[in-house]
């Protein structure tokens, strides 16, 4: 298993990962609830989400990346409260380009684990380019949060989350992050022209299926591919074959 923590590899497979800006960069002002400000609740009502919007300055903007993301701007400070208190645990920068979207639709975005540990936010929905897809995840018991690049992300408990990765870097891999440790490792990568996604997650086993990536090099050569599949335990990650479902 290959962690993600080395800048060197981050930078290889084109992933962001690693630290967001801390909790509490925005000015008081910015994250603090005023009374006319609409607080959301989360699912078990324990919290309370605020979507801040921010005003669009260079110190909001976020760089491109090409081939990865377009140019980006910091559109809300969504910030993350108890029930019925106004002293915020935790803050989330929403980027994006264009028009921000309504803060009903991130809300109707944002996943929360199990018993609300943590919470992970889908980013930057327009303007990242092929298939690369980000999220922001932040937990809720102190002021920190991790830029994370990864699609069709489930919780597996309060702390760890799995994903995929189908990108020009990265062209079928599997992925885990552990809040707990704030680290993300690579659990499947691809072998050559056959990638590997998730297809079903049933408690801490994860159904894996191979498919075709970008870096076939003659078409002939797998005309007659078929697909197979196999389970990985999360606890032993131990592998073995098994149906596709």
């Amino acid at each position: 298993m290959k962690t993600l923590q080395r800048i060197l590899l981050l930078s290889l497979i084109g992933m962001a990962f690693g630290p967001a800006r801390p909790g509490f960069a925005a000015s008081t002002a910015t994250v603090t609830v005023t009374d006319t400000m609409h607080r959301y609740p989360s699912p078990s009502g324990r919290y309370d989400v605020v979507f801040v919007p921010l005003e669009k300055d260079w110190t909001h903007v976020q760089k491109a990346r090409p081939g990865i993301v377009r140019e980006t701007t910091e559109l809300y400070a969504v910030t993350l409260y108890p029930a019925k208190s106004n002293e915020p645990v935790n803050v989330m920068y929403f980027a994006d380009e264009g028009a921000p979207p309504s803060p009903e639709a991130i809300l109707q975005s944002l996943r929360w684990s199990p018993n609300e540990k943590y919470v992970f936010m889908p980013d930057k929905l327009k303007a990242h380019e092929g298939a690369h897809a980000f999220q922001v995840v932040a937990p809720l018991d102190r002021h920190q949060a991790w830029r994370l690049e990864a699609d069709h992300v489930v919780w597996i408990d309060d702390a760890l989350l799995v994903g995929d990765l189908n990108t020009k870097e990265m062209p079928g891999g599997v992925i885990e992050f552990n809040g707990a440790e704030g680290k993300a490792a690579l659990l499947v990568e691809p072998d050559g022209e056959i990638g590997y996604q998730l297809q079903a997650v049933s408690g801490r086993t994860l159904v894996i299926k191979q498919f075709l990536n970008t870096l076939q090099s003659t078409k002939t050569t797998w005309d007659l591919f078929v697909p197979s599949c196999l389970e990985l335990n999360l606890d032993t990650l131990k592998k073995r074959s098994t149906a596709c479902k």
